[in-house]
Order: C-alpha cells, then sequence, then structure tokens
C-alpha cells in the first residue's frame, strides 16, 4: 500500500526586511525590520548595536538601509498514512522514512516498505 493524498514538492517565498548598517559588502550591522523599517524582535543586546551604529554614522557606507531578502525554501512532499497520520517525505534513513504515529515505513516516492531492521543486504561474493 502507498500513502494517500501524496503532494509533491514545492517551494515557499519567505520575504525578510533587515535594517543594514554596513560597509556595502554585508560586513556590518542587520537587524530584523519590516519594510518601513520598524525593528521587530530585538534582544537587548542587539539594541546596544543598534545605537551603536545610529551614533557612528560615519563609520557605515549603507546606514540605516533597509534591504529586502527574498528566500525560496523547499517544503517537502508529503501524504497520508493508512492510519490518518501526516507523513513528509524527508530522507530520514537511507532514502526512506516512517509515520511518527503507527512505525510504518516509506522509500521516498511513498511506498509502504519493510522497517529497515527488516532489510537485508544483497552480498555478491562473484568479485
Amino acid at each position: 500500500m502507498a500513502l494517500r493524498n501524496i503532494t509533491e514538492r514545492t517551494y515557499e517565498t519567505v520575504i525578510e526586511y533587515r535594517l543594514v548598517f554596513d560597509d556595502g559588502h554585508y560586513n556590518g550591522f542587520a537587524f530584523p525590520c519590516d519594510k518601513d523599517g520598524q525593528l521587530k524582535n530585538i534582544c537587548p543586546e542587539a539594541l546596544k548595536n543598534y545605537q551603536f551604529c545610529l551614533d557612528n554614522p560615519e563609520a557605515f557606507k549603507r546606514y540605516n538601509k533597509v534591504i529586502k531578502e527574498e528566500y525560496h525554501l523547499p517544503v517537502s512532499a508529503h501524504g497520508t498514512c493508512s492510519c490518518g497520520n501526516e507523513v513528509e517525505l524527508v530522507d530520514e534513513f537511507h532514502g526512506a522514512c516512517s509515520c511518527d504515529k503507527c512505525g510504518q515505513w516509506y522509500n521516498l516516492f511513498g511506498q509502504e516498505i519493510l522497517p529497515p531492521q527488516e532489510w537485508k543486504e544483497d552480498i555478491d561474493d562473484d568479485y
């Protein structure tokens, strides 16, 4: 038996913004922000660095500049196991993966296979 409702691997686009203070070659500081340059999720240590940057504009070629970074991250193929659990088709062990709920093993095409402890090696003694 195979996984049901298999969804092929896709890519997710992630867009992030950074407030940059550097030499123009990414050597310096970058702080997470929104598209308008408003800082977000900044820890106290980073806030001290940010204040240093604001106090020393002459130290940077790019000063207080918002840059946009776009990433295309893979989203693994997945499908529904016979137990109803969603299984992500990732190379967990020698091209196979298992269901977290029932323990059934699958190859990366979503086909059921024996668990690794039951695999037998093909040994060719003719060489």
